[in-house]
Order: structure tokens, then C-alpha cells, then sequence
């Protein structure tokens, strides 16, 4: 029997039915069909049904690919945008509809307009909303009423596709400000018209479209909405209670099968980092389900392990859950979770580095701890073959890099032995774990360290290996992860180094900052020369801890970090009493005294009785065990920060492309 009743009950959702209420939500992947004119929008396909179905495949009931858009006017929000309004979307929808429903899940397809949040850098075409209320970088185009029909005629389109293309299920977009939500919104609909005033009136054209999708999908399509549960937007927004009243007219009207519950706008708001709470929007969906009678809800929002989703389903706060980030990072976590073996699942961390900070920079998604992502052909299920003939595999270092070689050159059938300098596995992750509300990032090498375990990995701690002590071990092939060392020195294209005076012995690197953590008292300035997350986190438990923590950067935000993450990490540090001095460059080190400069004005501030200062500019491998092995007999390999000081993405992609070749 299950250890999770509720999770893995069948859901009836309108006409159709769901083996179990584990949803994979939509969201946007970049991995859509592009359009041969670069710039013009694509479709969806067998790229993305093969990302779809490795979570199908996994366990997931339904499956919401998404979002697709609707009109020209939200075609081109983000690059590589899929159309559903065309015809020609059809046969591309069939070829991801297929797929999925081979796997063993419904599929769903959102559709979706953005309403303000959308700009014309290359379409020209304005953003089209309910008011002109700025929504994004540009003021949009107050909808006239002839080219609201227009809209609801083009939800109909996209249904009617939809259907024709095999999906079984289609969620209208009504949350995160897009188009919808502003017409639900007072702080977004400012119309004096049968649109605007009322809950009635800016239902309106909510209810035009849920009839336009349901006459046009037909009856063997299950029709929900992305409900928003909360604008989070203080006084004259919409809370929970807005939106259960929201849902029960939906229901009453008869125009809902699901609906799906989210809380956030986009931009700060939408993808949660690991700073939030997990769980954090459930409060929303429960007040929905409080109010309908019979409509499935679907709470959202870092829903991260099987426990925390059969809770929710348990306390009857909602129907069904919509986990996104935590089945990209493990496709199979439903199965996981069924056959109870959920101490297997690869966790989300809430990094957001390679899903929602690629979307931001213009790329697909990828994954911080699951490097299949996107490229699920090559690397994904069913893909890691057993070698043709088993090694004996030495891999140095115990870092994310060489966990993940190991684990996976074990997978293959290769006899492995993992060498480790220190007395504990995880490298760097154990540091960066450190800085505050950074907690989970633990989990990249934890679930590693298990998967070495399960595996039967050789691993050796408080060893030192040199070339001569590898060779003994007569491998067959070395993989050499032995990491990087952080300097106070090595130039950045943000800041020249070193520095004048750096080389005295109250200035340090970012690293031993802190492992010396406690030492560090009075007045510190700290340099970020890189633009990532440690000067913050570091300059947070600084002042924390008493100290006077002064950041200096010189740019305007750190361009390493997405907008999420940032969001949250940097107004924390500073409520915390770090004081945030951006612009501002580090021109020299005294004798306890340091020289600011403003990069704008050039002008020189000196600030004395600095007691440390701390610069965290880029590492240099640790290279040496690389160069002293390569010619000497094995095969020799190296992965993550041995090659190039990169982000813990870079070293575990590394890691596993590298004990994939063995």
C-alpha cells in the first residue's frame, strides 16, 4: 500500500480523468519549435514533448504544457514564444500530445495572454490591457471593445487547436498579472465600462473566454483556470477571499473543471527562491476549496517533497498539488514516492539559477542539480547505458563534480573509488550552504553522497592524493575534480585587481571570510568584483553578528543573479543593517583605511578604522594532480572548477557528461 494515499487517488477532472493528483504546472521552457525568421514566435513539438514525457513517464498524472499565447500581441514577450491561434500549430501540438499521453498522463496545454507584461522591442506591436496602468516597461494600450472580441475569438482559436491536437485538458491563464488577472484586478482595471467597477463587471471578460474556450474545445475537454489567489498587493488588491469568490461564481456559471491556485505577479514574485517558505501559496488554494462545492483546486507554489504534497491533500486544503521546479529537477519523483523511495529524490534547492535566471537572460532552462534538463534525447531517461566493459575509476576530489562522476560512472557498472582531502564530502557547497537562508543548497551534494552510497562508491576521506598514490591504484581512468582556491587577486571584468595594499593580512579572500566568520568585528568592507550572491550573503551574517558590514560593488546589481533571488537576498542582508553601496569601486588598501570611488561622479571617499576587508573576485583551478596524471599512463578527465571556476551547474554537468564517456 501507498505511504500516500491521497496523493496517488484518482481525480475526476470534468470529462476526464487523472490516475493521481500530482500535476506538472506550466511554465515556460524555451524549448518550443522556433520559427525559421528569428525573432517570430514558434510552436510547440517533439523537443518539449520529450521533456513533458520524461515527467509523465515519471509518474506525474496530468502534465500543462505551457504557456502557449493566444494573439500577436503577447506573442513576443519572450523569445521563442509557441503560437496557438495558427492552424499550422496543430500537427506540432499532435507531435507533443502523443508523447505525453504515451507516458501514461493527460495533456493539458495553458493558454495565455500578458496582458501589460509585454513589450514590442521587436514586434512594434503595443501591449494590450484592460486600463493604461503600466504592467512592465512599457505603458500598454487601453483595450477598446471591438478588440476584446477579438481576444475572446482568438482564446476560441487556440481551443479549438488545442483539441485538434490531442490535448486533453486546457487551462485558461488568470494569474500572475497577465491579461485576466488585470481585468480581475482594481488595481489594474480602472474601466468605467461593463468591464470595469464590479466584481461582475470585471469578471466579464473572463467569463467571454471561458465560453469561447469550452463551445470550442468540446465536451471531451476539461476546461480550469490559473486562479490568482492573491495579487499580494496590500490595501485594494486581490487576496484569497477575492479569489474563493472569484472561483465560486466560475462555478456556479458552470465554466470551470480545475482550478488552479497561485499567489505572486510576474517578475518578484512568480518562481520563489529558496528563501520562502515551502508551501507558501496553499494558504489561497485552501481558501478556494473552503467556498466551491464540487470544482478540483490545485495549490501551487514550492511544493517540494511527497510528504509535504499528501499533507496538503491530507488537511483537505486542496484537490490536487502543481509541482514544476521539483519535478525538473527529478523526473521521476512521483515513481520515487510510490514505491516509496522518496530518501532517492534529487530535491529542488530554489537556486533558480538555471530555470527561471535562464528564462530572464533569453536561454532555455536547464537545472542546477539535474543536468538532463533539455537535452532529455541525449541525457535523459533510458540514456545511461552500461559501459561495454567496466573500469577501474578513480575520481579525486568530493565536491559536486566529482559526487556526480562517481555516482554515475558506478551506474554504468565501472568499479569506483572516490578520493577526498577533507573530512567531509560536498567541496564548496558546504560553504555556500552557509550563507544565510541558503540552507538547502546542501541538498546539490547530499543527494550525491547518497547515490554514492546506494552505489557502492569507495570513498576515502582525509586522503591527499598525488600523482604517484593515484597510479598506485592502478586505474583504468581518473577523473580529476580537485576544485579551485578562491583569490584576492584575479581581475574581473568588473573591477581591476589586485588591489594596492590587498596583499596585507586583514584583507581576504571571500572563502576564508568565512571559515573565519567569528574573528571578523568592527567595520568590514567587502568587494564584489563578481556580481553573484556570496558579498551579500557574506555581508548579511556580518551584520548579523554586530559587525558593520559595508558592500561595495561597482555596478548597479549583481548581473550573476536572477531577479528573484535577488529580490529577496538583498533587501533581507540590508533590513539586517548591511549597508549596500553599489557604483562604487575599491581603488586601494591602506594601512586600515580603504579608498572608495564613485564610478559615475570619480569621486574619492576614504573610509578608516577598517578592520577587515574582504574580496570576492574570481578563483583559479587547483590544477596541478590534472597535469602531473595526463600523460602518464590512464585516461585522464577533468571536471567542474579543476577546469575553470564556474558556477555548481557547470561542475555537475561536467561530472556527469564526463562518466558518461568512460
Amino acid at each position: 500500500m501507498s505511504s500516500f494515499p491521497h496523493l496517488f487517488a484518482p481525480l475526476r477532472i470534468g470529462p476526464v480523468s487523472a490516475a493521481n493528483r500530482i500535476i506538472f504546472g506550466a511554465h515556460f521552457t524555451m524549448f518550443s519549435e522556433p520559427s525559421p525568421t528569428f525573432g517570430e514566435p514558434g510552436h510547440y513539438g517533439e523537443r518539449l514533448g520529450r521533456y513533458l514525457a520524461e515527467r509523465a513517464a515519471g509518474g506525474a498524472g496530468v502534465v500543462i504544457a505551457g504557456q502557449a499565447q493566444v494573439h500577436p500581441t503577447t506573442a513576443y514577450q519572450m523569445q521563442n514564444n509557441a503560437t496557438a491561434w495558427d492552424a499550422e500549430s496543430v500537427p506540432h501540438f499532435a507531435r507533443l500530445t502523443e508523447q505525453v499521453r504515451a507516458a501514461g498522463a493527460l495533456a493539458f496545454l495553458q493558454l495565455a495572454h500578458n496582458g501589460g507584461v509585454n513589450q514590442g522591442p521587436w514586434s512594434r506591436l503595443p501591449a494590450w490591457a484592460p486600463s493604461s496602468v503600466a504592467n512592465s516597461m512599457e505603458a500598454p494600450k487601453e483595450l477598446e471593445r471591438h478588440e476584446i472580441r477579438e481576444l475572446a475569438l482568438h482564446f476560441a482559436l487556440s481551443a479549438r487547436n488545442a483539441a485538434a491536437g490531442g490535448f486533453d485538458g486546457i487551462e485558461v491563464h488568470g494569474a500572475h498579472g497577465y491579461l485576466i488577472h488585470e481585468f480581475f484586478s482594481p488595481k489594474h482595471n480602472r474601466r468605467t465600462d461593463e468591464y470595469g467597477g464590479s466584481l461582475e463587471n470585471r469578471m466579464r471578460f473572463a467569463v467571454e473566454v471561458l465560453r469561447a474556450v469550452r463551445e470550442a474545445a468540446g465536451p471531451r475537454v476539461a476546461v480550469g483556470l490559473r486562479l490568482v489567489g492573491d495579487e499580494e498587493a496590500g490595501k485594494g488588491g486581490l487576496g484569497a477571499e477575492d479569489a474563493a469568490e472569484i472561483a465560486t461564481r466560475l462555478e456556479d456559471a458552470g465554466l470551470v473543471d480545475f482550478l488552479n491556485v497561485s499567489v505572486g505577479i510576474s517578475g518578484i514574485g512568480m518562481v520563489r527562491p529558496m528563501y520562502l517558505p515551502h508551501l507558501l501559496g496553499v494558504y489561497a488554494a485552501a481558501a478556494v476549496k473552503q467556498r466551491v462545492r464540487s470544482v478540483p483546486v490545485f495549490a501551487v507554489h514550492r511544493i517540494l517533497s511527497p510528504e509535504e504534497a499528501e499533507g496538503i491533500l491530507a488537511r483537505g486544503e486542496a484537490d490536487a498539488v502543481t509541482v514544476v521546479r521539483a519535478l525538473i529537477a527529478d523526473p521521476e519523483w512521483a515513481n520515487k514516492a510510490r514505491a516509496g523511495r522518496t530518501d532517492t529524490i534529487r530535491l529542488c534547492t530554489g537556486v533558480n539559477q538555471g530555470c527561471y535566471g535562464n528564462l530572464t537572460q533569453g536561454l532555455p532552462i536547464t537545472c542546477v542539480t539535474n543536468p538532463t534538463v533539455g537535452r532529455e534525447r541525449t541525457l535523459g531517461a533510458g540514456t545511461l547505458a552500461p559501459a561495454a566493459k567496466p573500469k577501474r575509476v578513480v575520481v579525486v576530489g568530493g565536491g559536486p563534480a566529482g559526487l556526480e562522476a562517481a555516482w554515475v560512472a558506478a551506474a554504468r557498472g565501472h568499479d569506483v573509488t572516490l578520493l577526498e582531502r577533507d573530512r567531509e564530502l560536498g567541496g564548496k557547497i558546504r560553504l555556500a550552504a552557509r550563507l544565510p537562508g541558503r540552507e538547502e543548497i546542501a541538498n546539490l551534494v547530499d543527494w550525491r553522497i547518497g547515490e554514492c552510497e546506494r552505489r557502492g562508491v569507495d570513498v576515502r576521506l582525509g586522503v591527499s592524493a598525488t600523482a604517484e598514490s593515484v597510479l598506485a591504484l592502478a586505474p583504468d581512468a581518473v577523473v580529476v575534480a580537485t576544485g579551485g582556491e578562491a583569490t584576492r587577486d584575479a581581475p574581473t571584468k568588473l573591477h581591476p585587481l589586485p588591489l594596492p595594499g590587498g596583499e596585507q593580512d586583514f584583507v581576504l579572500d571571500h572563502e576564508a571570510a568565512l571559515e573565519r566568520l567569528g574573528e571578523l568585528a568592527g567595520r568590514v568592507v567587502v568587494l564584489d568584483a563578481v556580481g553573484h550572491i556570496e558579498a551579500i550573503g557574506l555581508g548579511e551574517l556580518l551584520a548579523r553578528q554586530g559587525a558593520e558590514a559595508i558592500v561595495v560593488t561597482p555596478v548597479s546589481a549583481p548581473p550573476c543573479l536572477d531577479r528573484e533571488t535577488l529580490g529577496y537576498a538583498l533587501p533581507r542582508a540590508v533590513r539586517a543593517g548591511m549597508q549596500w553601496r553599489p557604483n562604487t569601486a575599491l581603488a586601494a588598501i591602506g594601512d586600515r583605511e580603504v579608498t572608495l570611488v564613485d564610478v559615475y561622479a570619480r569621486r574619492l571617499e576614504t573610509v578608516r578604522d577598517v578592520a577587515w576587508v574582504v574580496v570576492r573576485t574570481h578563483g583559479r583551478p587547483r590544477d596541478a594532480l590534472y597535469h602531473a596524471l595526463r600523460d602518464r599512463g590512464p585516461d585522464v578527465v577533468r571536471v567542474g572548477d579543476a577546469v575553470a571556476v564556474r558556477f555548481a551547474d557547470r561542475a555537475i554537468h561536467d561530472g556527469h557528461v564526463a562518466a558518461r564517456a568512460l
